[in-house]
């Protein structure tokens, strides 16, 4: 991790002059900032799936369960992350139970609305009525909105969409006639609520389907001093890089804004200090961020420049190998440390090369999908060398040539 002495000397050496007395004061604002603890409420009606997706967007057994009875009473309180600090997820009840518990709902609703960076009101897909939702919403959350809190329905269990049938369980996505069908509901959901279609997001918890979509829409949706700790905390295999490299620059503005109040001084030095944390890979940032995001540089460039989306099987495959397989190798974190520094590198290059489309295509013909086989028939030392040999390559290749 790139310590704070190293950040304060980067900016030593770029004509900024940080006093010891400064240098504690951004520090200790930056801690605040950055140990801010985001809530997001899961709002819908009882049964719709809101503790489920919270389990699938975060990877564990946070929220109580259950398909028989309405298991969320009272609003639970999640906190993620390392001790009492992390991301609050307030799971509460779910309307539509009985008129008489609608009424206790509604004042326990618009309590916590005030508390809330984020709401997320969750619909069943094949939920034809709406009615509850409807006066939940504009009653109590719409005013909220309209004032600029950030909100979006999920459209939860797509996958009962008909033709259910039709579902493709191999890549884990619907079909053509179910897709086409699922738009729709987007768009009556819509229509029936007064809002962009842009603000339903389609998703099933249990196929994992479109959650890094929703994700993507959570980070871009939060003011720039909240979005870290939120995307810190969602499965890695939900991280795109595009998200990644949003929260990275975020987090530059941040402490851009941060050294400038302190410093009082005017000029370039926040773009200065964006400059400087752009250089780092996002897990070692200073200020002790977190886990990495957007997951395998090349390897997501490459399914991007093939259609592929960020949670296509390839790229959870290969995800699920660095995680599960790799960074239990002696030699495997200082493997994945030494990829995120140079990946970013061979990818920007890559990108700004005349022979983009050649490259990309080499990438995959002769790597990537030979290094995929050998996963899927676990021959997973030889993908290690074979994956290695081919950042090797571009190394040579690539960031020499473009040196």
């Amino acid at each position: 991790m790139i310590k704070q002495m190293d950040f304060f000397e980067e900016l030593e050496s770029k004509g900024i002059s940080i006093s010891d007395e400064q240098r504690k004061a951004i520090e200790h604002k930056l801690n605040d900032v950055m140990n801010y603890e985001p809530k997001i409420g899961i709002f819908g009606k009882t049964g719709v799936g809101k503790s489920s997706l919270c389990n699938a967007l975060f990877g564990k057994d946070i929220c109580l369960i259950s398909d028989v009875e309405a298991c969320t009473r009272n609003p639970q309180e999640v906190i993620l992350g390392l001790g009492q600090k992390g991301l609050k997820l307030m799971d509460v009840p779910g309307v539509g139970e009985s008129s008489e518990r609608d009424k206790e709902y509604s004042q326990l609703y618009a309590r916590l609305m005030p508390e809330l960076d984020l709401v997320l009101w969750l619909i069943k897909a094949d939920d034809r009525a709406l009615t509850s939702d409807e006066v939940f919403y504009k009653s109590i959350v719409k005013p909220h909105v309209d004032e600029g809190k950030p909100f979006f329905f999920v459209l939860n269990q797509v996958d009962k969409i008909e033709p259910f049938r039709e579902w493709d369980e191999e890549k884990g996505e619907p079909g053509a006639k179910q897709f086409q069908n699922i738009h729709r509901k987007i768009e009556d959901v819509a229509t029936f609520f007064g809002i962009t279609a842009s603000k339903v997001i389609p998703v099933s918890a249990n196929e994992k389907y479109n959650l890094t979509k929703l994700v993507d829409e959570i980070i871009f949706a939060l003011p720039k001093e909240k979005k870290l700790t939120v995307f810190r905390e969602v499965e890695e295999k939900h991280q795109s890089q595009v998200a990644g490299d949003h929260v990275k620059r975020s987090v530059a503005e941040v402490i851009g804004d941060t050294v400038v109040s302190v410093v009082e001084t005017a000029g370039r030095v926040a773009e200065k200090v964006i400059d400087i944390i752009g250089k780092i890979p996002l897990p070692r940032l200073p200020w002790g961020l977190g886990k990495s995001g957007g997951g395998c540089y090349i390897t997501t460039a490459t399914m991007n420049y093939l259609n592929k989306p960020d949670d296509c099987y390839e790229l959870n495959t290969f995800r699920e190998f660095r995680d599960t397989w790799l960074a239990e190798q002696t030699d495997g974190k200082e493997l994945i440390n030494r990829y995120y520094e140079i990946a970013p590198k061979i990818v920007n290059l890559i990108d700004d090369s005349p022979d983009r489309e050649t490259v990309y295509n080499q990438i995959w013909t002769d790597y990537l999908s030979k290094c995929l086989y050998l996963i899927e028939t676990n021959q997973y030392s030889e993908c290690k060398d074979l994956y290695i040999d081919m950042v090797h390559y571009l190394e040579k290749e690539v960031v020499c040539v473009g040196a």
